[in-house]
């Protein structure tokens, strides 16, 4: 079971998967506020609360493992809900999100649910992201969620 350190969220990962330890790393840098001036703000970049993948390098087909992860970003917004930010189109709610990324990308399927106890409303979209002629696309699939605290 995943968790973000601060019992916001859980999550199911296969049993084998570990912390990511270089998210760890850069936690405790950004924390530490190194003083470099050469570096300007927007390199900073969001960091996840929490990142989890298999060990290793690469796993027994030879793919990288940099690739199979599940990260969690935590924001609190108030009066956040799916509808009155992102509009009542899943679809939609999607391209505007994907409209905004610095690389190409292809947006797959998108849809809206109800999960938990609480029946909490998500949107979840699949999509590719076009790497050039560095990689082949990165398949990609992301969950919106609100929560009852807001």
């Amino acid at each position: 079971r995943g968790d973000t350190g601060q019992g916001k969220c859980s999550f199911v990962i296969p049993k084998d998967w570990v912390a990511d330890t270089s998210l760890a790393l850069a936690q405790a840098q950004r924390r530490a506020k190194v003083l470099d001036y050469s570096m300007k703000s927007d390199q900073m970049g969001v960091l996840p609360d929490a990142a989890y993948g298999p060990p290793g390098k690469t796993d027994m087909q030879g793919l990288s493992n940099r690739e199979t992860n599940v990260s969690v970003i935590i924001n609190a917004v108030k009066d956040f809900t799916l509808k009155g930010t992102l509009g009542s189109d899943p679809k939609a709610a999607a391209e505007i999100l994907l409209a905004n990324r610095p690389k190409p990308t292809t947006l797959i399927s998108s849809f809206e649910e109800v999960r938990g106890e609480n029946k909490i409303p998500i949107y979840q979209f699949e999509y590719t992201v076009d790497r050039g002629e560095r990689a082949p696309p990165l398949r990609a699939i992301s969950v919106i969620a609100g929560s009852l605290a807001g």
